[in-house]
């Protein structure tokens, strides 16, 4: 099986050479320019700091909103995460 070592390198690198390249990125003031919707367990309040602020660093345009699930969302809120996603592809574009 090739999904399993390919999930577990996907993990590594996101404390790897993701992080580094995002380092990078920020230092050379690198956004994404295109509307971007976070939807998240409520993880960043109770680690004591605001994801929005952290998500429009990188993307002005951002929205945010924490839900009350946790790491499965879509099987325990599936109304909120479709609910989401509806009013992302609504969004007008520039």
């Amino acid at each position: 099986m090739l999904a399993i070592p390919s999930i577990v390198a996907d993990y590594r690198a996101t404390a790897t050479i993701d992080l580094e390249m995002d380092r990078l990125d920020r230092k050379a003031g690198a956004q994404l320019a295109m509307p971007v919707a976070v939807i998240s367990q409520d993880w960043g309040s109770q680690l004591g700091f605001n994801a929005l602020d952290l998500w429009r660093q990188w993307a002005p345009r951002a929205t945010y909103q924490a839900i009350d699930a946790g790491h499965f969302m879509a099987e325990e809120r599936p109304d909120d995460v479709v609910s989401f996603i509806r009013e992302l592809v609504q969004r007008p574009s520039d």
